[in-house]
């Protein structure tokens, strides 16, 4: 079901804040959502323990029932806040940054619908609305956009796995930390980089080891191990038993001709 409809996201209250002097954001609870768009200066908040730094165009949308603090003051800052009912079940973007934001006059329009005598509710729902489809799009491009680079990530460990590929090697190829990447990684996929590295490598093993004649040797310098023995100590401490045994385990089979 589409929640971010007019009927489902409910406007509160929102303003404009100025001030030319040093000030820092007051330490505050909501019961309602709130988008933070700043059109002068940065602030520095606090939402949930991630610290942000907003500069102009960027906004922010806090979920209800969070902590948000200042944690460095501003000088000559303004922003819209918005302050919104909806439900957190169902409610399809998340909280944090949202940068890509152009049409800020969408926040002044909500005002000036607000502050009008008489202005149906459903018209400031509309432009409220209007405001968050733009979240949600720059959201679900995100979405595509990672689940495009984990699926990169992940054929490029099939394609070179080995015992050389390290998790510093596939950081570097992407051009992100190692921690990214396998976050990136367990969160599509289940496992980390060395975890997906292992399971591939474990695969090309049992590959040769069944289909070819290779002798375990040749198998592991095929794979990169420094020995043999460094090889069987590995597969022996996945598979729980050697590569020998493993070939040994399958060597019935029914074979025919023409």
């Amino acid at each position: 079901m589409n929640t971010l409809t007019s009927s489902n996201v409910i406007y509160n209250y929102a303003g404009l804040f100025k001030t030319d002097l040093d000030w820092i954001h007051p330490d505050r609870t909501e019961t309602t959502f709130e988008i933070i768009c700043v059109t002068k200066g940065e602030v520095y908040l606090n939402d949930c323990g991630k610290e942000y730094c907003l500069s102009k165009g960027q906004c922010l949308l806090m979920y209800p029932g969070t902590r948000h603090f200042g944690y460095r003051q501003s000088s000559d800052v303004s922003f819209y806040w918005v302050h919104f009912h909806a439900s957190t079940d169902d409610f399809p973007i998340p909280a944090g940054l949202y940068t890509e934001i152009e049409n800020r006059s969408l926040f002044k329009e909500l005002l000036h619908l607000a502050n009008l005598p008489n202005s149906p509710d459903y018209a400031i729902n509309a432009v409220l609305v209007h405001i968050l489809s733009l979240f949600l799009l720059e959201h679900e491009k995100n979405i595509n956009a990672t689940s495009r680079l984990s699926e990169e990530i992940y054929e490029f460990i099939r394609i070179n796995a080995s015992a050389k590929l390290t998790c510093e090697i596939v950081a570097q190829r992407f051009g992100f930390s190692s921690d990214h990447i396998t976050r990136l990684l367990k969160s599509s996929f289940g496992m980390g980089t060395k975890e997906l590295c292992d399971k591939f490598i474990m695969s090309k093993a049992k590959e040769l080891l069944c289909n070819t004649v290779k002798y375990v040797k040749e198998i592991s310098a095929d794979l990169s191990f420094s020995t043999d023995k460094a090889f069987v100590s590995f597969f022996k401490y996945h598979e729980g038993i050697s590569p020998s045994a493993f070939r040994n385990r399958f060597n019935r089979i029914h074979m025919n001709n023409h």
